[in-house]
């Protein structure tokens, strides 16, 4: 069995829901996010945010019996012949029956302060216990985390019977700005006590995350377990909505506490990677697979330590739950692959390839194979004819922040290499520098205006989605815009400023920054709070310092693979002598693509094709 007293102390369970909804603020200290301003007005609260979704016909016939819904501002309530009143509580929800079996009904029930009286730091409710036939006072027997300060968020509330012994109990907040968190707890019977407990954790855009439990003697031991029924769907901007994805977490009943059940969610998750298999080489399907994908990592991602920020932690007490490395990751991952080759975008399949094995997804050989195979499909293989290491000095990368970088060639061929105030021009294939009168171009990645500089793109921690930073060049406000890039699973936060993102800017004109994030293509414009993903990349005029060429008709982008160059169609150019390729910075082209410069380990290399 598990914990068996029959009412928590709410002190340490508080404590715990409150640590759960606290996020990780230490990410976020040296960003420009502010969230809004508390508001001295009580959160709206109506009828509707206590009512229990309809509930499926599925879930129906298993049983699962919705509580009753409390008449607004209702303080004493006699329903099905009890009469439920607790001081200074308003009653939300209600379930009535004979839990006990003596005879007389009794009730479980989600109190909360008056709607008049709530504020921030007030609780979002608690789950009630009355004993029928004696005049004892309520027993609370869980209690929601407080109200946050966000104007935003109010309390919401849900309450089921979901077994002959088994109550799910769901009290917390709902934010349309900001984050919010809900308790979840099932309750055993006859005598109430917490058989479960955890905490979901509702970052700001991420998408909505629905918990449904159920009850059943998975194990044959007569004493009810449970599973956890997570649903994702939807999604806020910058994201498109994405479709609604299920997977399951299922507990054993242990006298030591919940054990989880290793089928789940693995089960779950293969069935998911098995729709995408099926749709990623259909063209007239392929579109739909990488959405599929992006929820189906969200769901790990919520439900599971190793993503790297769950959503449904504190279990029971403790961490998120662990799930171990899954197959069924690396094969949505291989599909998502395949889904880019089939639509034929070269920089977005060898981008899915670059996280489709990682941890927490398992890396097989087959699987590798194949992600080869389907990636020489799309950007074929060219090998370098020549690898020359030039004579010059030139301004260094400065790692991970946005700036045009120092080499540029000019529509002549020439290479030009920007240093301080100086700009030397060599001869690419013979390396002889000539001289020239071409004026340095700044680092500095600013609009056209003048008026805004970017700064960084990084992930704040909270698993949601990648943003870029940018700052007025006078007075002003720095702010971030949220970006449709999800961080990969399994990045977690290892400083105080959160993790820096791999930027490459390609051209800023009147219709947004062009930009590669992370290996993603986006479309920034200022005066919005999120981007948009590039379908196609521009034939912007680029500046000097660009990866584009300057007609603008190629471009180069050194990846882990080789430098991806896109002239005419995509290739991958290669070479022993250019590798690592991670090591690969400030590459560019020219307009005919027989010419890559890059910077590679303080040195300036150019390759012939």
């Amino acid at each position: 069995m598990f914990r068996r007293s029959s009412y928590p102390t709410l002190s340490l369970l508080a404590a715990l829901l409150a640590l759960g909804s606290a996020g990780c603020k230490s990410c976020k200290n040296d960003h420009p996010y502010v969230p809004p301003s508390p508001s001295s007005e009580p959160p709206t609260v109506t009828s509707a945010d206590a009512s229990a979704p309809t509930l499926t016909e599925e879930r129906a016939d298993a049983g699962i019996e919705p509580a009753l819904v409390a008449p607004p501002e209702t303080t004493t309530w006699r329903v099905e012949g009890v009469e439920l009143s607790m001081p200074g509580r308003e009653i939300i929800l209600a379930l009535v029956r004979d839990f006990d079996g003596d005879g007389k009904k009794d009730a479980l029930a989600i109190v909360r302060p008056p709607a008049a009286d709530l504020k921030p730091e007030s609780t979002t409710g608690e789950l009630v216990f009355f004993h029928g036939g004696d005049n004892a006072p309520a027993g609370v027997v869980a209690s929601g985390p407080n109200l946050t300060v966000q104007p935003s968020c109010a309390p919401t509330a849900r309450l089921e019977r979901i077994g002959p012994r088994s109550v799910f109990a769901e009290i917390g907040t709902t934010c349309t700005r900001g984050a919010g968190s809900r308790g979840i707890f099932v309750v055993r019977l006859p005598s109430p006590s917490i058989a479960f407990d955890a905490v979901v954790v509702d970052p700001a855009a991420a998408p909505k995350l629905t918990i449904d439990v159920d009850a059943a003697d998975r194990d044959k031991d007569n004493i009810d377990d449970l599973v956890l029924h997570a649903t994702i769907e939807g999604a806020s901007p910058p994201f498109e909505p994405g479709p609604r994805t299920a997977a399951k977490l299922a507990f054993f009943d242990r006298p030591a506490g919940p054990s989880r059940d290793p089928e789940e969610p693995e089960a779950s998750l293969k069935t998911i990677a098995l729709s995408a298999a099926r749709s990623a080489g259909k063209p007239k399907e392929a579109a739909s697979v990488p959405g599929l994908v992006q929820q189906m990592r969200a769901l790990y991602r919520a439900m599971c330590l190793e993503g790297g920020a769950p959503r449904i932690t504190k279990v029971h007490g403790a961490t998120a739950a662990s799930c171990g490395h899954q197959k069924a990751l690396e094969d949505a991952g291989v599909a998502e692959v395949k889904s880019w080759v089939t639509q034929g975008d070269a920089l977005r399949a060898f981008a899915a390839a670059e996280i489709a094995q990682l941890p927490p997804a398992t890396k097989t050989a087959k699987q590798t194979t194949e992600i080869n195979s389907l990636l020489a499909q799309v950007a074929p293989t060219v090998d370098a004819k020549s690898v020359r290491t030039l004579n010059a000095t030139f301004d260094a990368p400065r790692g991970h922040h946005p700036e045009w970088g120092s080499l540029a060639f000019d529509t002549n061929g020439k290479l030009l290499v920007r240093h301080g105030t100086k700009v030397a021009q060599l001869d690419p294939d013979r390396g002889e520098e000539e001289t020239t009168e071409v004026l340095p171009w700044p680092s500095q990645v600013v609009s056209p205006d003048g008026k805004s500089r970017w700064l960084e793109a990084y992930h704040a921690c909270e698993g949601v989605a990648l943003r870029a930073t940018f700052a007025p060049m006078g007075d002003g406000d720095m702010h971030d815009v949220l970006l449709p890039i999800a961080p990969r699973l399994g990045k977690t936060c290892t400083g105080g400023r959160g993790e820096a993102a791999r930027v490459i800017p390609i051209a800023w004109s009147q219709r947004g920054l062009e930009a590669i994030v992370a290996n993603q293509p986006v479309l920034i414009t200022l005066g919005s709070s999120s981007a948009i993903p590039l379908a196609n990349l521009t034939n912007e005029q680029p500046p000097q310092g660009s990866p584009r060429s300057p007609g603008g008709r190629s471009v180069a982008i050194p990846i882990a693979q080789g430098i991806l160059v896109k002239s005419d169609k995509w290739s991958l150019y290669k070479s022993p002598d250019l590798q690592p390729y991670t090591s690969l910075d400030a590459c560019t082209v020219t307009d005919d693509a027989t010419h890559v410069a890059c910077i590679k380990k303080n040195k300036v290399v150019v390759s012939t094709f």
